[in-house]
């Protein structure tokens, strides 16, 4: 019996890590693999043409119609490939890449329109760790790279698979996953087998590591049941915060804006110090502001609810944005906050604990996991065997 048939186009712009994560991923969990470079590669072959990373961008900027010829080839037999067999299949390009001034894309409407994905993932980085993985690609390292080009190419990748979820109606599922949240996240983003997505809402600025620490164990806690989008794995914010901080230090002082931002950045495989030329950083952080909000907003759109995590009294104004826009978007937002409410935070709260734990068990019963009615405040259901 052929196993149910599921199309996966996982994109992401050069340097994001997106064939990295895939592979990561494929050492705890079958899938079918397919990398459209590899593809156009060995359609290339057929017709006596060797290319690899290190001419194929030469080739796009010098031989379009050969290359294009070439890659529908390559989409329409991955195409077959899938049409042979069942399971999960995900194809990995990015789309939206820049070589000596021009533009390229990675997948096109008719392609895609053939491929008939079921979801769309877009894998993305910060900015630093995307540049310094460019610097170490043969096919990228001999272009120098700034942050703002970086920037600019995410926001093309997430913007034109946008474009391309809407060819189908309704619109296919997309999701953004950053890079930090590793392939265990992935596999639970695109084997959620039932679990709702959460979008975990939290203050950032200011806090320290052990604040992080309890966001991450309350977020494991629900990971049975529900599959938890932390907005610190994107560690793009935390760029912007650090140099917020360092410029606002200077003027308090009555000092020049800073030349060079240092600072370090903790990363699930370990901690790394960077020093950034301040010209070029306020171009990318520029982009980058507007990026982080969009980029949480989208995956608010996309989960199924919000849940507020507030531990301090003074509210977040990003925590505080996120719940307007959730509630404007008719998502429930579930609120732990341990203190009295002003008026606008009751306002658009769906409900508010004062005890995470009673939180914690409140999205466990109304998990739709347990069989239970969707999550409802006003469920009179009451739980099985009482």
């Amino acid at each position: 019996m052929t196993s149910e048939r599921r199309v996966i186009v996982c994109t992401g712009s050069p340097g994001n890590g997106r064939d990295d994560l895939l592979l990561q991923m494929r050492e705890t969990q079958n899938f079918h693999y397919h990398h459209l470079f590899q593809y156009i590669v060995e359609e290339a072959e057929l017709e006596d043409t060797t290319l690899s990373k290190m001419n194929i961008l030469d080739f796009y900027d010098s031989s379009p119609e050969r290359m294009e010829r070439f890659h529908k080839a390559a989409i329409a037999r991955i195409v077959q490939e899938i049409e042979k067999k069942g399971g999960t299949h995900i194809v990995s390009t990015p789309f939206h890449f820049e070589w000596k001034g021009n533009r390229y894309q990675g997948l096109h409407a008719d392609e895609v329109k053939a491929l008939d994905p079921d979801m769309f993932v877009v894998i993305f980085d910060d900015i630093l760790r995307v540049r310094n993985r460019l610097k170490q690609d043969i096919q990228w390292q001999g272009h120098k790279f700034t942050l703002g080009e970086t920037a600019n190419w995410r926001r093309e990748e997430v913007q034109g698979v946008y474009d391309l979820a809407r060819l189908f109606t309704p619109r296919r599922e997309v999701q953004l996953v950053a890079f930090e949240n590793g392939p265990e996240f992935l596999k639970d983003v695109v084997w959620s087998r039932g679990r709702e997505k959460v979008y975990m809402s939290h203050p950032i600025t200011g806090e320290e590591e052990e604040f992080f620490e309890n966001i991450f164990r309350f977020g494991q806690s629900l990971s049975e049941y529900y599959v938890v989008f932390d907005p610190y794995m994107i560690k793009d914010w935390n760029i912007v915060e650090a140099w917020r901080a360092m410029v606002n230090e200077a003027i308090e002082r009555g000092e020049p804006r800073p030349t060079m931002l240092r600072f370090t950045m903790e990363y699930r495989t370990g901690t790394i110090e960077q020093e950034i030329d301040a010209l070029e950083l306020e171009t990318g952080i520029k982009n980058l502001r507007f990026q982080i909000i969009d980029t949480d907003y989208k995956i608010i759109e996309n989960s199924a609810l919000v849940v507020v995590y507030h531990p301090r009294a003074s509210i977040s104004a990003g925590v505080m944005c996120e719940m307007v826009y959730a509630k404007a978007l008719a998502k429930m937002v579930y609120v732990y906050y341990p203190y009295e409410p002003s008026p606008f935070f009751e306002w658009y709260a769906t409900r508010i604990f004062t005890d995470e734990g009673e939180l914690r068990d409140f999205l466990i019963k109304e998990s739709k996991l347990t069989g239970q009615t969707p999550l409802d405040i006003y469920s009179s259901r009451k739980p099985k065997g009482s």
